[in-house]
């Protein structure tokens, strides 16, 4: 994890030799905001409220950020050290808490965390308060009794959803509607289904404008990773369609690899953690790992509803990456446990 670690702290200061301006679009945004601890307040100025102590004591030892992201200094390397600091703690202590073995699947997933991840976490970005959210789920889960880290979590999303960022209220009903049902993975998909009856239904009361806010501007340039909507959108039926099919085209983004083998990494990344997490579900499972793929089911239900590119939905996704680790490490110990019965009827 250290040689890990030690790549992504080089790779995330070289970045802007190897790639673009547009991960500090978070940073840039939510510095210009004016902070506002009020409800529905947004997501950058909300996010602008929670880190302007940080602002503050920068601009208090003398780190000016009056320039970040046009100009590649000390100051500018110094900021975004401490922005990944707490990610990569995060990383470590979720690995601790499972009791991570650091077999291929192990390792490909903290490779994925600490490196591949480095682009988006080493920067001032919004997503790290979420990740540690995440954290504080992995900590509860970590003795093996999920309903009182469900509550913790359910509860610190409420608050987050309510001052930053709404759809994290989605997400809170998503996970708790998927976690309930979550022992018999064919309820999951009749779950699915009902839902999107639902959806249809309901088509005419749906909040459009916290789905559609910034689209226009924010893909604005972004045609590689665009998530082009296959039906009419403005339709009942051709919502809930583009819904379902960007549920499985975000869980297994093979499409981008056809468009170029630069996302190889990121794509194989995501179809692991989507195949992982619908093997971990089921009611031969321990209660604390269908929690955890129970999250991130219902997390990529969310990004279903609302990720406007697939660029966004990798860079989002480090929300919940201390879960991911936390269910790779557990998935062999609860393979082995289910397996267990089967071998001794032999």
């Amino acid at each position: 994890m250290l040689v890990f670690t030690v790549a992504g702290v080089v790779l995330l200061h070289e970045i802007p030799s190897l790639w673009h301006a547009k991960f500090y679009v978070d940073g840039q945004t939510i510095m210009r905001a004016s902070p506002a601890l009020e409800l529905f307040a947004g997501s950058y100025r909300g996010t602008a409220w929670l880190f302007a102590p940080i602002f503050q004591f920068l601009e208090y030892v003398g780190i000016d950020l009056s320039a970040y992201s046009t100009r590649f200094d000390l100051d500018w390397f110094l900021a975004n050290l401490l922005w990944s600091a707490p990610y990569i703690g995060a990383i470590w202590l979720s690995a601790y808490l499972a009791r991570q073995e650091f077999r291929p699947g192990g390792l490909f997933v903290l490779f994925c965390a600490l490196i591949l991840y480095a682009p988006f976490y080493g920067s001032i970005n919004k997503d790290i308060v979420p990740a540690l959210i995440s954290l504080v789920f992995v900590w509860g889960l970590s003795p093996g009794r999920p309903l009182p880290a469900i509550l913790l979590f359910v509860g610190l999303c409420c608050v987050y959803g309510l001052f930053v960022r709404s759809y994290f209220l989605l997400l809170c009903v998503m996970f708790v509607g998927t976690w309930a049902i979550s022992t018999d993975r064919r309820k999951v998909l009749v779950t699915v289904a009902l839902g999107s009856i639902l959806v249809y239904f309901a088509f005419a009361y749906i909040p459009r404008r916290l789905i559609d806010i910034g689209r226009s501007e924010y893909l604005e340039g972004v045609n590689a990773t665009r998530i082009s909507y296959l039906f009419d959108d403005f339709s009942a039926a051709g919502f809930l369609l583009n819904r379902l099919s960007s549920l499985v085209r975000i869980a297994f983004p093979l499409e981008l690899v056809l468009k170029s083998p630069d996302y190889a990494p990121f794509v194989v990344f995501r179809c692991y953690v989507s195949v992982l997490a619908l093997r971990m579900m089921g009611r031969s499972m321990p209660s604390d790992v269908r929690a955890a793929s129970s999250l991130i089911f219902a997390f990529t239900l969310t990004q279903a509803v609302f990720e406007l590119d697939f660029g966004s939905a990798f860079r989002h996704f480090m929300m919940i990456m201390p879960v991911v680790v936390y269910l790779q490490a557990r998935s062999g110990t609860a393979l082995t446990r289910r397996l267990l019965p089967r071998l001794a009827l032999r």
